[in-house]
């Protein structure tokens, strides 16, 4: 009875099969008669003449695509999380079931794998690759996939900070990426995003480049990373672009895609690349010394505004000290909040992040000469850098303004409120004793033990000179502060409301 059964399925698959082709059959010869019938109903063909800007276009962004494909990889990772396994137990979901010792709620923290993907570039030919630290930061297991169709497990070099890493794979025949100079960059140049997103290997999205120099600062999880100055693009980048690079029109790495400005996660145009200066300079430190070590100084250097440039005089270049941490070569070589750093070693300082660069680059125990605007003169200072700390972490400058209108309280700093607020090496200027709930002083952050030291360049040894100085601030006006908090001063500055 099976075979009569198989004999007829086979039968009546036969003939369903040479139905659908006779369908299929009439089918195309019915398109073929309409197409034949309508044939003097088609446009015309555009000539070649009008369509040669655009097929010379296209060409080009064919041929960035060919250039850099096989340079690009998606990257699987394998991370191992713990999580609390909250699911009930069956006392839990029969609540009068008899008691045979089944635990009701599962508590016990369980080991998940989790896996996860992103993108990344080749950068030399012996099995070195660039991506994101945040891609491969904690796995367990990390395989790249080839555009040739070969699979690969990698071995990582991390360097948080930068949210730079590379991965080492065993080959010696892969094909670099070349990398242009992102200092030359313009705003409106043609930008190309490629990468896995979503595991969509092998995709480009096409842009300019939008913006230059944003900087943002980037929450994981209970830290964070701070990103001095990023190109923006509206290039399309998505979850899984992390790590893959951003071209030009030669098919040369400008920079490494890191992040998006979405509200729902998704690609709105607003998408972020690390330099690709940065990324290759921290991924040769990685790959010739397996780390990074950044001179440190210990300030928090700012651009200069309009408005402070015509304050300070300095019309162009420089960078404005608006923190300078205790113990460190910064406060020992004598730098003070206000200071502006117009060079280094006789080299110019163009802003915040020409700064940081210079000092990050130059190795620790080196001395350099800084020279400083201060109080309208030029005065030179010198500092031996030391090793930046592995666990410091980006503090957030805060804000200030006017008495009554902040909502503060304040008292002269003697040495029984010194000693009350923990207050070390601090014998004038005023506390902060108390901040208005929902008041302008709270909502930017102001604390209390906070010490006022200077406002708009007077500087405050007591109450009354703060009330002073505050009487005949008005609203609308700029109002530069220099505030004191634990072991940092800071500069912070706010337009009253």
């Amino acid at each position: 009875m099976k075979n009569v059964i198989s004999r007829r399925n086979t039968k009546m698959g036969v003939f369903a099969m040479m139905l659908i082709g006779a369908l299929a059959f009439f089918a195309v010869g019915a398109i073929r008669n309409v197409s034949a019938a309508e044939k003097s109903h088609i446009p015309p063909p555009i000539p070649e003449s009008k369509i040669a800007g655009l097929e010379s276009l296209q060409n080009g962004f064919t041929a960035i695509a060919q250039r850099i494909e096989p340079s690009v990889v998606m990257i699987k990772v394998e991370k191992k999380v713990q999580a609390v396994d909250m699911s009930p137990g069956i006392n839990n979901m029969f609540p009068n079931f008899p008691d045979f010792g089944f635990p009701g709620i599962q508590q016990t923290p369980q080991t998940y794998l989790q896996q996860a993907a992103g993108s990344g570039v080749v950068i030399r030919s012996d099995g070195w690759i660039l991506t994101n630290d945040h891609v491969v930061s904690n796995a367990t297991k990390v395989t790249v996939y080839f555009q040739d169709g070969r699979q690969m497990e990698g071995t990582v070099r991390r360097d948080f900070r930068s949210d730079i890493a590379v991965i080492h794979v065993n080959a010696n025949d892969l094909t670099p990426a070349e990398f242009a100079n992102s200092d030359k960059l313009k705003v409106g140049q043609w930008a190309a995003a490629f990468g896995a997103p979503y595991e969509l290997s092998n995709t480009m999205t096409l842009g300019i480049v939008s913006a230059l120099h944003r900087q943002t600062a980037i929450q994981e999880g209970p830290v964070g990373r701070f990103y001095p100055s990023l190109i923006q693009t509206d290039a399309a980048i998505n979850p899984g672009n992390s790590g893959g690079p951003l071209v030009d029109v030669h098919g040369r790495v400008i920079g490494i895609d890191v992040a998006i400005n979405s509200p729902n996660g998704g690609s709105v145009g607003i998408g972020f690349a690390i330099p690709s200066n940065r990324a290759i300079a921290i991924a040769n430190d990685l790959i010739n010394n397996g780390k990074v070590v950044r001179g440190y100084l210990g300030v928090a250097p700012v651009a200069l505004t309009p408005l402070q440039r015509q304050q300070y005089g300095v019309p162009e270049g420089g960078a404005l000290i608006e923190q300078v941490s205790d113990n460190t070569p910064a406060s020992r070589a004598g730098l003070q909040v206000e200071d502006v750093v117009l060079k280094i070693d006789g080299k110019p300082v163009k802003n915040d992040v020409s700064l940081r660069d210079i000092i990050a680059n130059t190795p620790p125990g080196t001395r350099i000469s800084l020279l400083v605007r201060r109080n309208g003169k030029d005065i030179m200072l010198y500092a031996t850098l030391g090793k930046l700390p592995e666990e410091l972490s980006t503090g957030e400058p805060v804000a200030s303004a006017n008495p009554n209108k902040l909502g503060l309280k304040v008292e002269t700093v003697t040495p029984q409120i010194a000693q009350s607020y923990n207050l070390s090496n601090i014998s004038s200027g005023v506390v902060v004793t108390a901040v208005q709930s929902g008041s302008p002083a709270d909502q930017i952050g102001i604390q209390p033990g906070d010490v006022i030291t200077r406002i708009n360049q007077d500087y405050i040894h007591n109450k009354s000179q703060y009330d002073a100085a505050v009487s005949n601030l008005k609203s609308g006006q700029n109002v530069t502060m220099v505030v004191k908090r634990a072991d940092m001063t800071m500069m912070v500055t706010t337009q009253l409301p």
